[in-house]
């Protein structure tokens, strides 16, 4: 092969490889063209469809074919203006358009589009071609209809809400009030809103809103947070208030907004529910104290009827007794045995002298008429004139009673309710004693009190009748040990007495060794 074959294979090789380069460009043009979501085409100078990408045939539906070789106007509904279509190709030819523009579908349909047109020129610098790139904006205008949609709903329900809604910086200004939040506030016009302080114009507690503001900020959301507020009119309302935080691109807090409403109503209403409840409560607990007090005031009723009916009416069945007998019989006795009824007589009188005056002392304290007159005065001389009183019944017994009462045992109270306690407290200790026992008197103190302790080494008592001492409403009695005989009234009474006193009563006992009552009386206390 000589030199001329040779460059003319070299030519022609150099020729298919710059077709094959051509067609695989080609191709690569083709390819990147269909894989534009926008929709491309491409008109000659006199408007005919040279060129569509696949995105335009599947948005316009037509198929390749039935658009290559047609006018564009093919795609121009016909209620498109010609005044808008030549200024679309005025501004094209001046080197591009862009806008919103109408087309037409196969199926006839019409759609808004955005377009942008552009040339294409020759090496020379002649036009030779037209470029548009439609993008379908059905989708977006759906989108913007439903915001418009969401935006009207919710302007309508901003304004016509019941409930207060405010947006407000983190400063504490407000930013915008709908009408029911300007009425809540007690405000007029809108344009003083913003140069309102919040905290210290509107809140009842002004720190509350520091204390919301940590809260809403930590968690970004609160429901239900009840705060007190006050409006311009100086009424203080309760609100319940639902808020979120509204944050910029950068995550930073600009604003809050939320809803208050309003329960003042429902809290008073709340409020009186439970004054109601606790009126009920208060009338139930005065009911039961009622029924209390009726059940002791019957149980009282049942005592004083019990002693007159038994323990009064025995001591004068003796009485009677005794003195018919003598006036009866009186010449057939000796002289010793008319004293020794003239004793028995004695000894029954003074028992019911003494349960007549334990009854009447008692009825006074149900009634209320006995007096109270607290003073100051020494206990050991009380103690010491009880013995001296008592002294010869004891004595009669063989019963020492000692003394170990400190002098100037000073106590308020009232001292002759006091001397009716101790007497009743030594009587009984006498009357459980047994023959050469002794009784001791003796005290105990704290810094408010004096303990007085009456303790004798008579029977005692078991745990079952201790309970029964001190009640009214249990008929508890015991024959002494020279069988001297009682009401069961003694102790009761000394517990009333003590307590009206501002003091307590108790009582230790073990059967067979002997009883301990102890009661207690304020100390007198120089001022």
């Amino acid at each position: 092969m000589d030199q001329k074959d040779k460059n003319d294979l070299h030519l022609l090789n150099k020729r298919e490889l710059a077709q094959e380069n051509i067609i695989i460009n080609h191709k690569l043009l083709l390819n990147t063209l269909n894989s534009i979501k926008e929709c491309i085409s491409i008109t000659d100078m006199h408007d005919i469809i040279i060129y569509v990408n696949k995105a335009f045939e599947h948005t316009y539906g037509f198929t390749y074919k039935e658009l290559i070789g047609k006018h564009i106007s093919i795609l121009h509904p016909s209620s498109l203006p010609q005044e808008e279509l030549k200024q679309i190709n005025k501004e094209t030819l001046k080197g591009g358009w862009q806008g919103e523009v109408y087309n037409k579908k196969k199926d006839g349909t019409n759609f808004l589009i955005f377009l942008k047109t552009s040339i294409v020129k020759d090496d020379k610098g002649e036009l030779i071609a037209l470029v548009g790139v439609a993008e379908d904006l059905t989708e977006q205008i759906i989108v913007q209809r439903e915001l418009k949609e969401a935006e009207d709903k919710y302007q309508n329900l901003f304004w016509e809400l019941k409930d207060a809604v405010y947006e407000s910086t983190p400063e504490g200004r407000f930013i915008d009030l709908n009408p029911s939040a300007m009425k809540l506030f007690g405000l007029k016009n809108k344009s003083e809103i913003g140069s309102i302080n919040i905290a210290p114009a509107l809140y009842l507690n002004p720190g509350d809103r520091d204390k919301f503001k940590k809260v809403l900020e930590r968690e970004g959301y609160v429901s239900n947070y009840e705060i007190d507020i006050k409006n311009s009119k100086g009424e203080i309302l309760t609100v319940l208030e639902t808020a979120s935080v509204v944050k910029d691109s950068n995550g930073n807090i600009k604003s809050y907004r939320g809803i208050l409403r309003d329960i003042t109503e429902t809290k008073r209403q709340e409020d009186k529910f439970k004054q109601y409840i606790r009126d009920i409560a208060e009338a139930n607990k005065r009911l039961y104290e009622s029924e209390m007090e009726l059940k002791k005031l019957n149980a009282s009723k049942d005592k004083l009827f019990s002693i007159i009916a038994h323990d009064l009416r025995s001591p004068f069945t003796s009485l009677i007794g005794l003195s018919d007998f003598l006036l009866e019989d009186i010449d057939e006795f000796s002289k010793e045995e008319i004293k020794n009824f003239i004793l028995k007589i004695n000894e029954s009188a003074r028992n019911v002298f003494k349960l007549l005056e334990n009854l009447l002392q008692w009825s006074k304290l149900q009634t209320g008429g006995l007096e109270f007159n607290p003073v100051k005065f020494d206990l050991y001389i009380v103690v010491l004139e009880t013995i001296n009183l008592l002294g010869p019944n004891a004595a009669q017994k063989g019963i020492k009673l000692v003394n170990e009462m400190n002098k100037e045992t000073n106590v308020v109270g009232d001292s002759n309710m006091v001397s009716s306690v101790v007497q009743n407290l030594i009587s009984n200790a006498i009357k459980f004693s047994n023959a050469d026992g002794v009784i001791k008197i003796s005290q105990e103190e704290d810094e408010d009190y004096f303990y007085t302790k009456v303790e004798d080494s008579g029977i005692g008592m078991n745990n079952k009748d201790l309970l029964k001492l001190f009640r009214i409403d249990t008929h508890h009695t015991t024959l002494g040990t020279a069988n001297e005989k009682g009401s069961g009234l003694g102790l009761v009474l000394c517990k009333e007495l003590i307590e009206q006193n501002g003091g307590v009563i108790t009582v230790k006992s073990e059967f067979g060794k002997g009883t301990t009552f102890i009661f207690s009386l304020p100390k007198f206390k120089k001022l």
